[in-house]
């Protein structure tokens, strides 16, 4: 942590239903986890810590949710294991605990809420049906439950093993219960699984098991399977119904405290995590220590500003981009191994863009154990995941990203880490068909792309797949094409690094693969765009550029508009192929004053900084601030699209301390300084001051720059130049100025790169 914690004591406006004052009075106290649970942020409200096992927090309504809450409705329950901001099939959702009050009714307990409070490691809500106020916070893997009861009807708790999110929802990513166990050990012990398959990643079958304590004995029990209620079988299994358990307490008991370690190797493993993690019944002491591990973790980046919406916007958006992925490291349940285990990658097509390069600055120790965990799936499944959940690899959404995330690591100094070893797994990504798992690892259409430079649009499976017979029209082939090249330049680099010189001239050549998909055909006044063609080399003409994509489209999340800016590794040739840097510019403002920019999705996050590689970083400076006001907030709304793991909040971090990261790349380009000061610890006791004179709500623009006391003279930087830390000052003035005009970022085609 920072040497020179600079805690900020600020007074808080605590609005019922947004705000719990966490016990930290510090940066936790900044942190809204409502912001992004309304519209379509889809972002976890309850518990959990910074990459926590255990996410613990409430079901609500039809439990179709992605992070189980819906705000306004009924909660069915309080599961211990969720995702955060994402979209598609819902997953997890296992192990759900409800205490209720009076007779129990099957399928019938439920309860409006109010008062509903959150803040880092800590959520509470008023069960109103019963008069109960439940409260919950965290270890890695155990959940602390409270509940206080006021009402005078008999108290009672439910335990679901076989309750989950997303059952019925649509597209094949619906998850299905397998099994699932519940045993009454005691009056105040019961264990059991959970075993659930599917969901957005179309996952195998995970198992999820637990162990629950009571600090009161339960005065009466009953199972349940399916319908049928049982007061005498203490153990059900079922290998499709429902089965769970539910307990009775003495009337005159107020409160109740449960403990439920879970674990995805067995119930032993869960209890041992139980009386490892929490061997008290102190529920404050848990939750000043987690409160106290969030408070570290914020620490890592202090700002100053005046603006409180602004600094909350901040730390709620730091927070998020800490949920996930989530730390397994000795919970594997199919090896074992010396390197750590992340699973929920969810999914890295969203996340290398801005989050891990954000953990790489911040927490350069916690991105190098991910790599690792990347690399550790390689080693025993053959690929390096693009996403994973529930312990399965699933869903490539575009191209081998995995290849940015290391290329980030070795060209920023990650150490302890087996190059190597990378290497291999970038290769293997870049040469070998994933087979019959074209949409789980690799690259899918790799052969067609080796041969002819692109994936053709009337993509056909590989031979090696005989579940597939017919052909699927454009199958994401534009997103692949010139995700693949970027890709490839990703490779080159660490090729280079590593002495390959042959590779490295191979896939930087590979890298130009995108133009083999510019069509110079023109709309709205510019020209050229990502076009599918076939085998033959023929254009497809019934195309529109306008057109938005999904799996089995041209394109991905986006559309021809989106996709002909994404070529982060070559941009000088980008600005060439649209006719110059004039061109370009009046390309830029037609893209984004016409509304072909998606500020909800991750294929645009890039693109506003492009005004700089053609000498406009003002233009840059303007846009990034116009989608920071329009479209991020304190309110409950107020992330614009899918969080995805923290990446739409990533992605406002990086901008609003003024620079972000040209992903797989060391560069970083300087875009719009929000705050006054910001201190980051960026690891080994170094620091990097950010620091804005001048800045007001009128001097926006950059006049110029200053590292470690001498001129930038350019609007980009390298993580070399920062890697020890030091001072970045930005000198602010109210006008549009030649800063950034000269000395461009680099490109793959500069003149001298070899």
């Amino acid at each position: 942590m920072l040497k020179s914690k600079l805690y900020l004591f600020v007074l808080i406006l605590i609005i019922p239903g947004m705000y719990a004052q966490s016990p930290g009075n510090g940066y936790t106290d900044l942190v809204n986890p409502f912001i992004g649970t309304e519209g379509a942020g889809n972002t976890f409200p309850g518990a959990a810590l910074p990459f926590g096992m255990v996410k613990l927090g409430p079901d609500s309504g039809d439990l179709l949710s992605n992070s189980g809450y819906v705000p306004d409705e009924d909660i069915k329950g309080f599961s211990h294991t969720h995702v955060s901001g994402t979209g598609g099939g819902a997953k997890y959702g296992n192990i759900l605990v409800m205490p209720y009050t009076g007779p129990f009714e099957l399928n019938g307990i439920r309860s409006a809420a109010a008062n509903e409070k959150a803040s880092p490691g800590y959520f509470s809500a008023d069960l109103l049906d019963y008069d109960i106020k439940a409260q919950f916070t965290v270890s890695h893997r155990v959940g602390f439950h409270k509940y206080e009861f006021s009402g005078d009807a008999t108290p009672g708790l439910l335990i679901n093993a076989g309750s989950l999110l997303g059952e019925g929802h649509c597209c094949d990513e619906n998850q299905e219960l397998i099994g699932s166990e519940i045993q009454v050990i005691s009056d105040s012990e019961i264990k059991g699984y959970s075993r659930v398959r599917g969901g957005w990643n179309k996952g195998g079958a995970y198992t999820v098991y637990f162990y629950a304590i009571t600090d009161k004995p339960a005065i009466s029990s009953a199972t349940w399977k399916g319908e049928e209620i049982s007061t005498t079988q203490k153990s059900r299994y079922n290998s499709g119904e429902k089965t769970g358990a539910f307990l009775e307490f003495d009337r005159n008991m107020k409160e109740l405290n449960l403990k439920v370690g879970i674990s995805f190797i067995s119930s032993e493993k869960a209890k041992a995590n139980l009386e490892k993690e929490v061997p008290h019944w102190d529920f404050e002491k848990l939750r000043q220590e987690s409160s106290g591990k969030w408070e570290d973790m914020l620490n890592n980046i202090q700002v100053s500003t005046k603006n409180n919406d602004l600094k909350t916007i901040f730390y709620t958006a730091l927070y998020h981009t800490m949920l996930m992925p989530t730390n397994r490291t000795g919970e594997n349940p199919y090896w074992k191994s010396e390197l750590p285990y992340y699973d929920d990658y969810y999914a890295i097509w969203d996340t290398y863009r801005a989050t891990n390069p954000l953990l790489t600055l911040i927490l350069p120790d916690r991105e190098t154990q991910i790599v690792n965990s990347l690399l550790n799936i390689y080693q025993h499944e053959g690929y390096m995941p693009d996403s994973r959940s529930g312990n399965s690899t699933g869903r490539t959404q575009g191209g081998s990203n995995t290849d940015m995330v290391i290329a980030d690591a070795i060209l920023k100094g990650l150490e302890d880490i087996d190059y190597e070893l990378a290497y291999e797994a970038m290769i293997q990504n870049a040469e070998i068909p994933p087979g019959g798992k074209q949409e789980t690892n690799g690259r899918g259409g790799i052969n067609k792309y080796i041969e002819l430079g692109y994936v053709p649009a009337e993509y056909e499976p590989e031979k090696t797949d005989p579940s597939l017979h017919t052909p699927k029209l454009y199958d994401r082939a534009g997103t692949r094409t010139v995700e693949y090249a970027a890709n490839d330049w990703a490779i080159a680099q660490v090729a280079k690094e590593l002495g390959e010189e042959e590779a490295y001239k191979k896939y930087k050549k590979r890298a130009s693969n995108w133009a083999n998909l510019w069509r110079p055909v023109e709309t709205e006044g510019v020209k050229g765009f990502i076009w599918p063609k076939r085998r033959d080399g023929s254009w497809v003409e019934d195309f529109s550029v306008e057109k938005y994509g999904s799996w089995g489209n041209f394109f991905y999340e986006a559309n021809s508009w989106e996709y002909s800016f994404y070529v982060p590794q070559d941009v000088n040739s980008l600005i060439d192929s649209t006719g110059g840097k004039k061109e370009f510019i009046k390309r830029l403002d037609i893209f984004f004053e016409n509304e072909h920019f998606k500020v909800d999705n991750e294929p645009s996050f890039f693109t506003p900084t492009l005004y700089t590689y053609a000498g406009y970083q003002y233009r840059t400076n303007e846009r990034i601030r116009k989608i920071i006001e329009e479209n991020y907030t304190a309110q409950r709304d107020g992330i614009p699209g899918n969080d995805d793991a923290g990446s739409m909040s990533a992605w406002l971090v990086f901008n609003s301390l003024g620079f972000y990261p040209n992903a797989g790349q060391d560069v970083y380009i300087i875009t719009s300084p929000h705050f006054k000061e910001a201190i980051l610890d960026i690891g080994n006791d170094k620091e990097l001051i950010l620091k804005a004179e001048n800045l007001s709500d009128e001097n926006i623009y950059i006049e110029k720059v200053l590292l470690n006391g001498s001129p930038l003279n350019r609007a980009w930087f390298r993580h070399s130049e920062i890697d020890e830390g030091g001072e970045m000052e930005f000198i602010m003035t109210s006008r549009p100025t030649d800063f950034g005009t000269k000395n461009l970022p680099p490109s793959l085609s500069d003149k001298g790169l070899k």
